[in-house]
């Protein structure tokens, strides 16, 4: 399922965290675009090093915002944060070992997308109010 950005729901108000949001949902929607196409396997593993550097990054600084604006929704942030941590180095850990098959990739599909679009709309625009 593609995730379109839509900036009424998901700015932040931070030019440079909505920038990232926005290049995040660009690869996840090419990658759903693949697996759409029959090409998920071919795509998951630079998928998956792409989201777990990615998720690096961009939760750093996000992190930083909040905590340098005091934001409420900090603590709730970091818990998600790590809460992704662990299901990419899972999957990831998991390819590693057994190799990818199209399970993983629809389960990755669909973790991803729920968790991106949830995240950035109940937790990540707290960051307008802080």
């Amino acid at each position: 399922m593609v995730i379109n950005w839509d900036p009424q729901k998901m700015a932040t108000g931070v030019p440079e965290v909505d920038a990232q949001h926005q290049e995040w949902i660009r690869r996840y929607n090419e990658f759903d675009e693949a697996v759409s196409q029959g090409k998920g396997l071919e795509v998951v593993r630079s998928t998956l090093d792409f989201f777990a550097n990615y998720a690096d990054t961009h939760f750093k600084l996000e992190e930083a915002y909040m905590t340098d604006r005091h934001c409420p929704a900090e603590a709730a942030n970091r818990a998600a944060h790590e809460q992704m941590r662990n299901i990419l180095a899972g999957f990831r850990a998991y390819v590693k070992r057994q190799g990818v098959s199209m399970v993983e990739v629809a389960a990755l599909r669909k973790e991803m997308q729920e968790w991106l679009v949830k995240h950035i709309l109940t937790i990540d625009i707290q960051l307008r109010d802080c």
